[in-house]
C-alpha cells in the first residue's frame, strides 16, 4: 500500500518517550454503555479482536442501512486499546446518533495475532476493519468513515489517503509530527482535526497552522482546557466527532 514512508519519516524520537509515557493509555479506559458484538477481522495471515456496536434500528436513516466509522484506538506502546475513554466516547456518540462503529485491537494488542509494526502493519488493520464493516449487514458501504486517536489518528490519516472507502476522517489528538507530514499529501475527504487547548507536546497556534495547510473541507476543534488525553471531556470529543460524521454521512 506504500504506506510506510510517511511513518518512517515521522518517527524520530518515538522509542525515546515510549518508557516515559507507557501506560498513560492504559489507565484511562471506560467501559461503554451500549452493548456490542465480539467480532473477528482477517488482516492477511492475522485475526483481529473487535466489537461491532449496531444502533437500534429505528435510529437508522433509511432502508439503505447505517452509516458506519473505525475508530482507531493510541499508541500499542503506550497501553493504547479499543477500550480507551476517548474511543469509547466516541463510539457511544456515533451509535447514538445512528451509527454503526467498529472499533478493534491493533495487531499485538490484546487478543489481535501479530506483533507491533511502526504504523505499517496497523494501516493495514485499519483497512481489514473498514472492509469488514462496509460488507457487514445493516451498515450502508457506501457511507464509510475513519476515526482515531492520537497514534489512531496517524493511521486513519494514513488510510483515508491510500484507501476508496473512507468518505470523511477525523483526526483526534494526532501527533504533530504525523499531523505535519500529512498536510503535504493529497486528502480529498472531508476532514476533521481535534486537539486539546492544552495538550503537552502540541501548542494550539501550531496546531492552529499545520490544519490550515489541509484541502477544505475541513474543521479544526479546540477543547477548551483539555489536555492530550481529554479527561473528564471524553463525550464532548464524542459529541464533536459525531456532528462531523452526521454531517458528511448522514445526508
Amino acid at each position: 500500500m506504500g504506506c510506510a514512508h510517511a511513518y518512517r519519516c515521522a518517527t524520530i524520537g518515538t522509542r525515546r518517550l515510549e518508557q516515559r509515557r507507557a501506560g498513560a493509555y492504559r489507565h484511562r479506559t471506560m467501559t461503554t454503555h451500549i452493548t456490542p458484538q465480539p467480532i473477528t477481522i482477517s488482516s492477511g495471515d492475522l485475526r483481529l479482536e473487535g466489537f461491532l456496536h449496531m444502533p437500534p434500528p429505528y435510529d437508522v436513516a433509511d432502508d439503505r442501512g447505517a452509516p458506519g466509522v473505525v475508530v482507531c484506538h493510541p499508541h500499542p506502546r503506550q497501553g493504547g486499546n479499543m477500550h480507551s475513554s476517548v474511543v469509547i466516547g466516541v463510539a457511544d456518540a456515533l451509535v447514538a446518533s445512528g451509527f454503526a462503529v467498529m472499533r478493534f485491537n491493533f495487531r499485538g494488542v490484546g487478543e489481535s495475532e501479530g506483533a507491533f509494526s511502526w504504523g505499517s502493519g496497523e494501516t493495514d488493520d485499519a483497512d481489514a476493519a473498514l472492509d469488514t464493516l462496509s460488507l457487514t449487514d445493516g451498515v450502508n458501504g457506501s457511507r464509510i468513515g475513519i476515526a482515531g486517536y492520537s497514534f489512531g489518528a496517524a493511521v486513519a490519516l494514513q488510510c483515508a489517503k491510500d484507501s476508496p472507502l473512507p468518505q470523511a476522517v477525523a483526526a483526534i489528538a494526532c501527533p504533530s509530527r504525523y499531523l505535519q507530514t500529512f498536510s503535504g499529501q493529497e486528502l480529498l475527504q472531508p476532514k476533521l482535526f481535534v486537539q486539546g487547548d492544552d495538550d503537552h507536546n502540541f501548542p494550539a497556534g501550531q496546531f492552529r497552522f499545520l490544519t490550515r495547510r489541509y484541502a477544505e473541507p475541513r474543521q479544526a476543534e479546540l477543547v477548551r482546557g483539555a489536555d492530550h488525553f481529554f479527561r473528564g471531556q471524553e463525550r464532548e470529543v464524542g459529541q464533536i466527532t459525531s456532528d462531523f460524521f452526521t454531517e458528511w454521512l448522514r445526508r
